[in-house]
C-alpha cells in the first residue's frame, strides 16, 4: 500500500524547495536534505518529489534536455529562462481567454491551461539586456 502521508522526508524535501530562491534539481535538492538528513538516499529525494508534484504541493518544470527544476510555486505562473546560466525567474503575463481559445481551435486543440518561458539573457550574464528593446 502507497503512504498517503507527509513523511519526514517528504517534508524535509518540501520545505527545501520552498526555503529556495531558486527552482532547484534534484541533486540540489540531495545536497541540501542531506545535511539535515546524512543517510538519505538519493531514490528517497527521487520518490519524495515525485509525491509531492502528483500531490500538487510543488510544480516539476521540464526545460528541455536539462535535469527537471522544482517550484515551490502551484499557482499558474510563467518562467524567464537565462540559455547561458539557467537561471530562473516567474513572472505572470496572463492571455485574454478569447486568444487561448483562438488558438486552440486553429489547431483543433481545446485549451486546458498554458504556460509561458521566454528564454534569453538574465542580467547576470548580459547587463545590458535588461535594458528595454527600441
Amino acid at each position: 500500500m502507497k503512504a498517503r502521508r507527509l513523511t519526514p522526508y517528504r517534508s524535509a524535501v518540501l520545505e527545501t524547495i520552498r526555503a529556495s530562491r531558486t527552482h532547484p534539481t534534484a541533486a540540489e535538492i540531495y545536497s541540501q536534505v542531506r545535511r539535515r538528513r546524512p543517510g538519505v538516499a538519493y531514490a528517497t529525494i527521487y520518490n519524495a518529489l515525485d509525491w509531492l508534484t502528483r500531490n500538487g504541493m510543488i510544480s516539476e518544470l521540464k526545460l528541455g534536455d536539462e535535469a527537471s527544476r522544482y517550484d515551490p510555486t502551484t499557482a499558474r505562473h510563467d518562467h524567464l529562462v537565462c540559455t547561458l546560466c539557467g537561471a530562473l525567474v516567474d513572472y505572470k503575463l496572463p492571455l485574454p481567454h478569447r486568444i487561448l481559445l483562438q488558438a486552440g481551435r486553429r489547431h483543433g486543440f481545446r485549451v486546458q491551461y498554458y504556460r509561458l518561458e521566454l528564454f534569453g539573457c538574465c542580467s547576470q550574464c548580459a547587463p545590458d539586456s535588461a535594458a528595454p528593446s527600441r
